[in-house]
């Protein structure tokens, strides 16, 4: 009896994993090649802990030249703490770099927003940061 059992219950268990194997692997996404503007940031200190942080931004354009004379704000949001956020303009340092100084007083994970305005442009794009 117990062998029986034990047979159906491998039976179910091949079947059930067969089902779950069949259709198509999971394929990555494609890189979105419409991306108008590329934003990276850096921080110092690096890695970036709780304080005073300097939060620098190279913005580039979809060829990767730098977007230079652009208004670029910045707004960061604790994601486990409703309420800690803050924001401000960052100032251009050149070659698409842009930097503003922001005060981090909770670990944790934080999303930056940041805003790019020039000249008709007019694009944002959230960037997770974490602040050890």
């Amino acid at each position: 009896m117990r062998r029986l059992i034990l047979f159906n219950v491998i039976m179910l268990l091949a079947v059930f994993l067969a089902a779950c194997g069949s259709g198509n692997a999971a394929t990555p996404a494609p890189q979105d090649s419409g991306k108008l503007v590329n934003i990276s940031v850096d921080t110092n200190p690096n890695p970036a802990a709780m304080g005073d942080i300097e939060l620098i931004l190279s913005v580039t354009d979809a060829s990767g030249n730098p977007i230079e004379g652009a208004t670029v704000d910045v707004t960061a949001i604790h994601t486990d703490m409703t309420g800690m956020d803050m924001s401000g303009a960052a100032t251009e340092q050149g070659e698409g770099k842009y930097a503003i100084n922001a005060k981090f007083s909770m670990s944790g994970n934080w999303k930056l927003k940041v805003y790019v305005r020039k000249e008709g442009l007019d694009y944002s794009e959230e960037i997770d940061l974490s602040i050890q």
